[in-house]
C-alpha cells in the first residue's frame, strides 16, 4: 500500500506562506499591467487558507476530489490514492494569484467562444472549481474557460473565467490547471526496474505456451534478449521486437488506477514473471477483460537480501492498487505466440 509518508506535503505554514507571496505579485502585476480590475478571482483563498479541507475539479459530469488530510492531499474519487502536492501547490497559487483583468460578454450564448459554458454539459470545455473547508461547505467556486496567450505580455497567459451564479465573463490573469486527468495529479512512473540486471522473462497466456526471452551472457554486460526457442514449424517474425518484452519493463506510467481487492485472475489475465540477477522477481498481471484497448496492470514482486530492498519497494507502492496503461505498452509486456511467430 501506498505511504502517505512518501508523498510531498503541503503543510498549512508552507500554504500560507505562498498565499502571502501571491497575493504581493498580483498586486504588483496588477500596477505594472494598468488593469481594469484587480479584484481577486477567489478571494476566499486570502481570507480562509487554512480553512481550506479540499479542492473539487468538475467537467462534463466528471468530478475529481483532492482531500486535505493533515499534511497530505489524496484523490476521494480513486480510494485516497496520494496526489503530488507540489502539483496542488501549484493549482492553489494560480487560483491566489489570478485577478479579474477585464469585463468580457454577460450573454449566455456568447460563453461558449471562451470556453464558459456549463460545466456538467456533456460537450464542455469549461471547468468547475469549488473550494471546500474541513465539513464540507463550500468556500468558493469558479468556472475556468479558454486561455488566451500572451494577454499580459509575452509568456504571460490569461484565462477566462466566471462565477457560477453570474452571467458575466472576465479575463483574468494566470493559467490555473483544471484537467481531469489523473495522471497529470500524481506520480505517473508506478514501477520501474534495472533492466541491465534483467536475466529472463517469462510471459504466459492461458492456453498458450510460455514465451521466455533470456540475455546472452551475464547481465549488466550489454547481452540482447533472444528467445529461449523457437516452436518446430516456425520462425521468428523481423518485426517481433523480442528484446522490447525485457526493455517495457524499465519504467511503466500509468494512465488510471483503481483499487484491487484480490489476484486477478482468469481468461483475460496474462501473467509476465521478470528475474534480475540480484536475485529480484517480480511478477506483473496483465488484465484485459474490459474495452479492447483498455490494459490493467498488478504487480508484486520478491527476494532476499538487497533485493528485498527493492521488492519492499515495489510492494510499498503498488500493493492493493491496479494500474492502467497504455495499450502499447501493454503490448510489449504481454506480447503473444501471434505477434512473434510466423510459419516457415
Amino acid at each position: 500500500m501506498i505511504k502517505p509518508q512518501q508523498f510531498v506535503i503541503l503543510g498549512a505554514t508552507t500554504f500560507v506562506a505562498l498565499v502571502l507571496a501571491a497575493i504581493v505579485h498580483a498586486s504588483t502585476t496588477q500596477r505594472s499591467l494598468g488593469l481594469v480590475e484587480g479584484r481577486p478571482v477567489m478571494p476566499e483563498l486570502r481570507r480562509q487558507a487554512n480553512a481550506l479541507g479540499s479542492v473539487e475539479i468538475s467537467k462534463r459530469g466528471r468530478t475529481l476530489t483532492f482531500v486535505r488530510n493533515g499534511e497530505h492531499w489524496t484523490i476521494k474519487e480513486r480510494n485516497g490514492y496520494p496526489v503530488q502536492a507540489d502539483k496542488v501547490r501549484a493549482l492553489l497559487v494560480q487560483l491566489t494569484n489570478a485577478e479579474l483583468a477585464e469585463p468580457k460578454t454577460a450573454a449566455k450564448d456568447r460563453w461558449p467562444l471562451l470556453d464558459l459554458e456549463d460545466p456538467a454539459a456533456a460537450d464542455a470545455k469549461s471547468g468547475l472549481v469549488r473550494l471546500l473547508d474541513a465539513s464540507g461547505k463550500p468556500m468558493g467556486e469558479i468556472v475556468v474557460g479558454k486561455r488566451r496567450p500572451n494577454a499580459f505580455g509575452t509568456g504571460r497567459q490569461g484565462i477566462y473565467v466566471r462565477r457560477p451564479n453570474e452571467t458575466q465573463t472576465w479575463l483574468a490573469s494566470g493559467e490555473p490547471n483544471v484537467t481531469l486527468d489523473v495522471k497529470d495529479w500524481v506520480d505517473p512512473v508506478f514501477f520501474k526496474t534495472d533492466t541491465e540486471k534483467l536475466k529472463r522473462v517469462t510471459v504466459a497466456h492461458q492456453g498458450e505456451a510460455p514465451i521466455i526471452v533470456e540475455r546472452e551472457g551475464e547481465a549488466g554486460k550489454g547481452g540482447k534478449f533472444v528467445l529461449k526457442s523457437v516452436p518446430e514449424g516456425l520462425k521468428v517474425k523481423e518485426s517481433a521486437g523480442i528484446e522490447h518484452i525485457a526493455l517495457s519493463l524499465g519504467s511503466v506510467e500509468l494512465e488510471d488506477m483503481r483499487k484491487l481487492d484480490s489476484t486477478p485472475v482468469g481468461e483475460a489475465v496474462s501473467v509476465i514473471t521478470a528475474e534480475s540477477s540480484d536475485g529480484l522477481t517480480i511478477t506483473l498481471r496483465l488484465r484485459r477483460d474490459g474495452k479492447p484497448d483498455e490494459a490493467w496492470l498488478s504487480l508484486s514482486a520478491a527476494g532476499e537480501g538487497e533485493a528485498k530492498k527493492a521488492a519492499d519497494e515495489i510492494n510499498a507502492k503498488a500493493a492493493g492498487w491496479e494500474f492502467k496503461i497504455p495499450k502499447w505498452k501493454a503490448d510489449q509486456i504481454g506480447k503473444r505466440a501471434a505477434d512473434i511467430f510466423e510459419t516457415t
